[in-house]
């Protein structure tokens, strides 16, 4: 991180991401929960009907 002449700090863009480059897990996490939510409410619904 450094600064420019007129005192502002300037990041690169993987700095400002924070060293991120693309959320890679986030796709995973999504169908994992979307499964287990709809086996369980299936589950559920086995259950009371």
């Amino acid at each position: 991180m450094t600064e420019n002449e007129h005192g502002q700090i300037v990041e690169t863009p993987v700095e400002a991401k924070q060293g991120t480059d693309a959320p890679k897990g986030m796709p995973v996490v999504l169908v994992v929960s979307t499964v287990g939510a709809a086996l369980g409410m299936g589950l559920v619904w086995a259950y009371f009907f």
